[in-house]
């Protein structure tokens, strides 16, 4: 018979066994009972404020005076400052443009004119200009700001009309012009309105690729200085450039002034701003044709010839692109052409642009990949020989100014890209001001007086250029929205 004191343990044991596994019951049906009740919950939305940054002082800066090489034998790459340029710009605070009747006020803010050391140009008998303009106190939006300046060049070695806007100094921008092909000589002009050292980066396509260009990286341009770097240093013999320019540190205000010599005559010369960034579309606003071109012009006789009014096309990346190429009147009066081509990646392409007529056009680029582009045209006439860059421009999406430089029939051309009908209203510093209607999608011109300035209200997707031509004269510069300002920034609190 089993001890009793040895029972009693073996139940002692046993019945805390058993009261453990109550328990692990009761806690499993408590968890599942949890589960199937929602309990009560407590949020709170973050407390935050959103602080929208003050807007700066804009500046603009002007490219300065035409340059040329060589006139001093004992240095043979530098720069000489030919003649002088006559500057027209002006400002109009941002608040007054948003009336329902603006009125282009354009003596309410002045513009601080100041200038930029031109330290490559050895006469350095005009140095280029800078416009700082200040906001107003109590200014929630920045000023509008415009500016442009003119040149006629008649020398044994430049001749020709030169028009160039004064603009914003990027970190990145490309240029779509030039060549450095026999007889032609292109200047890049970097000028720094910043208080910050820019370390400049240049990077140079032709129609072989990227070219291997010494030199053109480490291009230090000092605060309140412009740097002239001779093209032809960096990628000598090359037809069709396409320049890319970074910097770091401060930012510059990038030009191409570009200039030739056919026989012992000069051929012309231009000053190239930068054309817009790379996007799958591209708008040119206005293409002046100063003669009329065929297509036994471009494939018999004397074929297709720097003289051929051409559209220069550039893939950054490293895809081929199907370009659609679409041409039409730049006042809206008649249909145009369609060209489709395929551009090769990484390569400079000449495109040319005909049957045209005598007239301006309006050149609108679709692409399946972002492309950079600029059209060329020439003037041959009694007068002289010129020619002309017409870069593609940015999207303007509210009221803008313009500065008309001193020149033969300056142009404004307009595309409306918004969906709906644009009416705008062109109001000039003196004068009467002009109301333009344009349908969506389509163009228009108006003449512009030259010397004035304008505020241009009523637009919501736009594009523009000005263009200047005469007997043997021919130039043009984009008008481009100012650069965005800083985002709204967020700011959460406990």
């Amino acid at each position: 018979m089993p001890d009793r004191s040895k029972l009693a343990r073996i139940g002692g044991r046993a019945g805390r066994g058993v009261l453990g596994l109550i328990g692990i019951a009761v806690v499993v049906a408590f968890g599942g009972a949890t589960a199937l009740v929602t309990l009560p919950s407590i949020e709170r939305a973050p407390q935050s404020i959103e602080i929208a940054p003050l807007p700066s002082e804009q500046q603009r800066a002007c490219p300065g005076p035409l340059l040329t090489l060589a006139e001093d034998s004992a240095r043979a790459q530098a720069a000489t400052s030919v003649g002088s340029t006559a500057a027209v710009y002006g400002a109009i605070s941002g608040e007054a443009n948003a009336s329902s009747t603006p009125a282009a006020d354009f003596g309410e803010i002045r513009p601080d004119v100041t200038e930029i050391t031109a330290v490559d140009d050895s006469n350095s008998r005009q140095p280029p200009l800078l416009l700082t303009v200040p906001v107003q106190n109590g200014a929630t939006v920045p000023p509008l700001v415009a500016g442009s300046q003119s040149q006629i060049a008649a020398t044994d070695t430049l001749g020709g009309l030169a028009v160039a806007a004064c603009t914003e100094a990027l970190s990145d921008s490309w240029i779509v012009g030039g060549s450095t092909d026999i007889g032609r000589t292109s200047l890049l002009l970097l000028g720094n309105p910043t208080p910050v050292l820019a370390t400049v980066s240049v990077s140079v396509y032709g129609e072989s690729g990227l070219i291997d260009a010494p030199g053109a990286s480490g291009i230090l341009v000092q605060p309140g200085e412009q740097r002239v770097i001779s093209l032809a240093g960096l990628a000598p013999n090359v037809k069709s450039p396409v320049l890319h320019v970074e910097s770091r540190g401060g930012q510059v205000a990038a030009s191409l002034e570009q200039s030739s010599i056919r026989g012992i005559e000069p051929g012309g010369v231009e000053i190239i701003g930068a054309t817009a960034t790379p996007a799958t579309e591209q708008i040119i606003a206005g293409v002046r044709i100063m003669a009329a071109v065929t297509e036994e012009t471009v494939t018999t006789g004397e074929g297709f010839t720097a003289d051929t009014p051409s559209i220069r096309v550039f893939v950054p990346g490293d895809v081929a692109a199907i370009v659609q190429i679409g041409v039409t009147n730049a006042d809206g009066s008649a249909e145009g052409t369609s060209t489709q081509v395929e551009v090769e990646p990484g390569i400079a392409t000449e495109v040319p642009l005909s049957p045209l007529a005598v007239g301006s056009f309006s050149v609108r680029l679709n692409s399946d990949q972002p492309i950079v582009a600029a059209a060329r045209t020439a003037t041959d006439s009694a007068g002289g020989k010129d020619f002309g860059w017409f870069s593609a421009s940015g999207l303007l999406k509210g009221s803008f100014a313009i500065a008309v430089a001193e020149g033969p029939a300056p142009t404004l051309h307009l595309v409306n890209g918004g969906a709906a009908d644009a009416a705008l209203t062109l109001t000039p510093d003196q004068g009467t001001p002009v109301d333009v209607r344009i349908d969506a999608g389509a163009s228009a011109t108006v003449a512009l007086v030259s010397g004035a300035r304008y505020l241009v209200s009523g637009g919501t997707e736009l594009w523009a250029l000005v263009d200047y031509s005469g007997d043997g004269m021919l130039s043009s510069f984009t008008v481009n929205p100012p650069g965005p300002l800083a985002a709204p920034i967020r700011i959460y609190t406990n």
